[in-house]
């Protein structure tokens, strides 16, 4: 699916905000905001160039949603619904792990990584970037996903989808040429072989590429707590 292909585009971030931990709800001039939210927020104060656009999806809509795929979507994805539409067409993390290629934030293209570099710029797209300001992408991609007991978040360095197991919140990556959007059997059969654990939860998804905290990928830790 080309809705699926993360574009090749130039778009220089800066350092990210630091947060040293991952609260789901925190309370801020009397008002309760999730912790994916204030990540936003706070990615977004660190580079005023990105100018948010408070999300107009409501909890109705996300319910409709619901019961079109007939499925359950958890409530931290819920979360990320409602808070902003991000004009950027992906944001970037810093990684340790197992990588032969990072992003260069300067030329907007990926180059070797060096033997003495030890972290790797990695890309990430979810829904609600740019050029989507809706659930229609989602919606779109999850008719592939849905009976599988997992759901479709979004496009991890351009060739794996990023995927979040429904019952636990377990956040999985798999690459896409392995696993067929042709049955719900088939694709809930190629998820299970081939799809590896990403991160706990949709909350450390979001302190490693909003909050701008460097993760493990292999060991699936934060190494600096």
């Amino acid at each position: 699916m080309d809705v699926l292909r993360l574009a090749a585009v130039s778009f220089t971030l800066p350092s990210f905000y630091r947060f040293s931990s991952a609260p789901t709800i925190e309370r801020r001039h009397g008002v309760e905001k999730s912790y994916i939210q204030i990540a936003i927020e706070e990615f977004s104060r660190r580079h005023p160039e990105v100018k948010l656009v408070k999300s107009m999806i409501s909890s109705r809509e996300i319910s409709e949603l619901e019961s079109r795929l007939r499925i359950i979507i958890p409530d931290t994805v819920k979360d990320y619904f409602r808070s902003y539409i991000l004009p950027v067409q992906f944001v970037t993390g810093k990684m340790l792990g197992d990588f032969s290629n990072t992003y260069c934030e300067e030329t907007g293209r990926w180059r070797r990584l060096e033997i003495e570099e030890e972290i790797a710029t990695t890309v990430l797209r979810l829904p609600l970037m740019l050029p989507n300001n809706d659930l229609s992408e989602f919606e779109e991609v999850n008719r592939a996903f849905a009976g599988t007991g997992y759901l479709w978040l979004g496009i991890y360095n351009g060739e794996n989808y990023v995927l979040i197991e429904t019952q636990s919140g377990q956040i999985f990556q798999a690459d896409m040429e392995r696993v067929r959007l042709t049955a719900e059997e088939e694709t809930r059969a190629d998820i299970l072989q081939w799809a590896l654990p990403f991160f706990h939860s949709f909350e450390e998804l979001a302190r490693c590429f909003f909050a701008g905290e460097l993760y493990d990928e292999d060991e699936l830790i934060f190494p600096d707590e």
